[in-house]
């Protein structure tokens, strides 16, 4: 039993695992965010007029933010440890912060269509119906799974090991150093006793 959970743990922490559900995630966050969050039906000086307002228009940071953790996931597939904790942190804090901006519409879709609706009807501040979407609720679900991947991989992150391509320690020597300093010797040599070291 124990070693049933060890090994559900380890494919947990796997850093493909984590890192395709990051991606997952921030994409849907972005999917959501082009889709119409509210729609609006206005009453002009002639008739009822329906503004469909998409995401990106009521929560322009929801767009952004997706992007931020889609490039987040990429990103910690590749960096070393520290580097890969810092990275882990922001994506949490745009999880967060698309979370925030999705609330935002939904305790007030009026407030957030009011600029799409003026600029297609001409209207400032137009009264009417705001009627909300599932999508702004998708996207926040979307933003909740964003938060919860950037501390899963905060957490899953420490056990990952790092290819050597990526690091580099002071005592490393850059190919052909060694060959370097022993021609340089060499030359050295030759020239004290006489002789052309060129020939």
């Amino acid at each position: 039993m124990a070693e049933a959970t060890a090994s559900r743990r380890a494919r947990l922490s796997r850093r493909s695992t984590v890192v395709l559900a990051t991606l997952v995630a921030a994409l849907a966050v972005f999917a959501c965010s082009a889709a119409t969050w509210v729609s609006a039906t206005v009453q002009t000086t002639l008739e009822p007029v329906t503004v469909d307002v998409a995401g990106s228009d009521a929560a322009p940071a929801v767009t952004a933010l997706g992007l931020v953790a889609a490039a987040g996931a990429l990103t910690t597939a590749i960096s070393g440890r520290v580097l890969r904790s810092v990275v882990s942190v922001v994506v949490v804090l745009a999880g967060l912060g698309a979370l925030a901006a999705t609330v935002a519409v939904l305790t007030d879709p009026a407030g957030a269509a009011q600029t799409t609706v003026g600029e297609s009807t001409g209207m400032v501040n137009a009264g009417g119906e705001f009627a909300l979407t599932l999508w702004p609720w998708l996207a926040a679900a979307a933003a909740v799974l964003v938060t919860l991947c950037g501390a899963w991989s905060l957490a899953a992150g420490r056990s990952w090991t790092t290819a050597r391509r990526y690091e580099r320690t002071g005592t490393e020597t850059a190919p052909g150093a060694t060959a370097g300093r022993g021609d340089e010797i060499d030359s050295w040599d030759a020239l004290t006793e006489g002789r052309d070291p060129t020939a």
